[in-house]
């Protein structure tokens, strides 16, 4: 009678298998470690963020604690009550609801984000928001699609097997790394038509903003890429299972990096008052509860510096402000 308790043979290709879930996992929880820093930051420089920013940026972070959590069961069920089940690794346990689905979550999460923050900069380009959201979407529907799949399959080995799993995986993949692209694009035109016709203290403005989102997409984008070249290409490496689990984590730096970014912004502002002769002067605080301070918003109307239309206005308003505890932070979002 054959032995019941018999240890199963490693196969060859071990390190193939528990690679991707060991190292995406530790970077996973690396990123949320990154992710919890930066919220910590957020909460300490804007406790009078409107209540938007704040559901968005809290809402997130809960997201991805109950993600890391679920990846965390994973990890121990391959690893831990399922050391020495060789056949264990291929099994997805509960990894399709915390990867592909919430993946997919936060990063329309995201992206719809960023298609508000072009509209804002650019009312004309409603129809590459519009874009953007239809791209997103497809994405997200997508990434349902493939957790669900997931499910039916049960294994990582039969992801190969099924018609309608690389269908919804490709399709989630190629349309996270069309709506990055598009967002970095769109954000690069802005550059180069500020470049051409905005004030010099506007194109600093401007310019970091739009760097950092730019960056910070073709990121997203070159891991949403890599993964589709990874399930194409190499299947049976299962890297594509690598940089899926670091993806979620990645959108949801991006969102933080973005709004902690005020923080760098608000050294770069400049408050500007002007003389009876329409000089140009320098002004910091106008007394305790009074503070002039130099922002932009979208309007059509708007004239830029060489007297051109433009969307773009930089404007001196004068607001009545509370005597800030600490240096305020000009808010251009």
């Amino acid at each position: 009678m054959a032995n019941s308790t018999a240890v199963q043979p490693i196969p060859l290709n071990i390190t193939s298998i528990t690679g991707p879930l060991i190292f995406g996992t530790l970077i996973n929880w690396t990123l949320y470690g990154v992710l919890s820093l930066q919220i910590y930051v957020y909460y300490q420089n804007f406790p009078d963020d409107s209540l938007r920013n704040k559901l968005l940026v809290y809402g997130c972070y809960v997201i991805e604690m109950a993600q890391t959590a679920m990846n965390g069961a994973d990890f121990f069920f391959w690893f831990g009550s399922g050391f020495g089940n060789v056949a264990g690794l291929g099994e997805v346990h509960i990894s399709p609801l915390d990867v592909p689905i919430f993946c997919g979550i936060i990063a329309a999460i995201v992206q719809l984000f960023f298609a508000y923050r072009i509209f804002t900069l650019r009312r004309s380009y409603l129809w590459i928001c519009i874009l953007i959201i239809l791209t997103s979407t497809l994405q997200i529907t997508a990434a349902i699609a493939t957790g669900y799949r997931s499910f039916k399959l049960h294994s990582f080995t039969h992801f190969h097997e099924n018609n309608l799993f690389p269908q919804a995986f490709d399709v989630w993949s190629v349309g996270n790394t069309a709506c990055d692209t598009l967002i970095s694009g769109t954000m690069l035109w802005l550059l180069y038509k500020s470049e051409d016709n905005g004030c010099g203290h506007s194109k600093k403005i401007i310019g970091k903003l739009v760097r950092l989102v730019v960056e910070t997409n073709t990121l997203t984008a070159s891991v949403a890429l890599l993964s589709f070249v990874f399930y194409v290409s190499v299947p049976h490496l299962n890297l594509y299972v690598f940089t899926t689990l670091i993806m979620g984590k990645l959108y949801s730096n991006t969102l933080l990096v973005t709004f902690n970014n005020r923080i760098a912004l608000r050294n770069m502002s400049e408050v500007i008052h002007f003389d009876a002769e329409g000089s140009r002067q320098p002004c910091r605080r106008q007394g305790p509860s009074g503070i002039e301070v130099t922002t932009f918003q979208a309007t059509p109307e708007a004239r830029s510096c060489s007297g051109h239309s433009e969307d773009l206005e930089f404007q001196r308003v004068n607001m009545s402000l509370p005597e800030p505890k600490s240096p305020g932070v000009i808010d251009i979002f």
